[in-house]
């Protein structure tokens, strides 16, 4: 916050059981209880940078371009509160650069559209941890967020739960990650039973030419039926 008195709301959707304590970082605790409580919102006596610890079982997040957004930094460790939803999630959020996944528990999450679509500010991203197997939407998941350089993890991502040619679509739109990553991406990836005709959109991520991640790339397209966009050959 950058002036007494000004209130930060945490946005959540209709989805999920509610139940949690929030931490707002200057000694005031809240109780939650559904996703529109009004102790979701929280006035700061004074302006500055301030920690939030939510404990419980709190599902989603969900600021959608929308509310305070500008005013999210960091996310220093998602936790395991009960996650079951990150659609749209930290979408819009252009001021936070750091996010780290940390000891999360996402192995209930259904959907991550468009989770850090237009995360402007972020360089890197840890989702080392993430646990994707129960995600069936992806769409614009990384969509516009151009300053990434790295996303820790996403090579590693369960993409079999996917069962819709769409729900790939613009995954990494303006984005470029580095040829490793990408190359195990696309190893990885191919070594799963993954939909077909998917379209995923690697923005400007370029792989490995004549090795086993060309091979796996052009598996993807002949076996799976997959449309693939990229940087092309590093």
């Amino acid at each position: 916050t950058t002036a007494a008195n000004e209130t930060f709301t945490i946005p959540t959707q209709n989805a999920g059981t509610f139940d949690a304590d929030i931490e707002w970082g200057d000694g005031s605790t809240s109780s939650i209880s559904a996703y529109n409580d009004s102790a979701l919102t929280h006035t700061y006596a004074a302006p500055g940078d301030h920690r939030i610890l939510i404990r419980g079982s709190f599902p989603n997040i969900y600021f959608n371009n929308g509310g305070d957004k500008l005013k999210v930094k960091r996310v220093e460790n998602l936790g395991d509160v009960g996650w079951t939803d990150f659609a749209y999630a930290f979408f819009g959020c252009s001021n936070m650069t750091s996010f780290v996944a940390g000891d999360c528990d996402t192995s209930s999450v259904s959907n991550m559209e468009r989770m850090f679509q237009s995360c402007k500010l972020l360089t890197t991203l840890d989702v080392s941890s993430f646990d994707t197997s129960s995600v069936t939407n992806m769409i614009n998941m990384f969509y516009q967020s151009s300053s990434l350089t790295d996303i820790v993890g996403v090579e590693d991502f369960n993409i079999e739960a996917i069962q819709n040619a769409n729900f790939l679509n613009k995954f990494l739109f303006n984005v470029t990650l580095p040829t490793a990553r990408y190359d195990a991406l696309l190893i990885n990836w191919d070594a799963q039973e993954p939909f077909d005709g998917m379209k995923p959109d690697f923005g400007n991520s370029q792989y490995t030419a004549g090795g086993a991640a060309a091979a796996a790339r052009a598996n993807l397209i002949s076996n799976d039926g997959w449309t693939i966009t990229d940087g092309g050959t590093a």
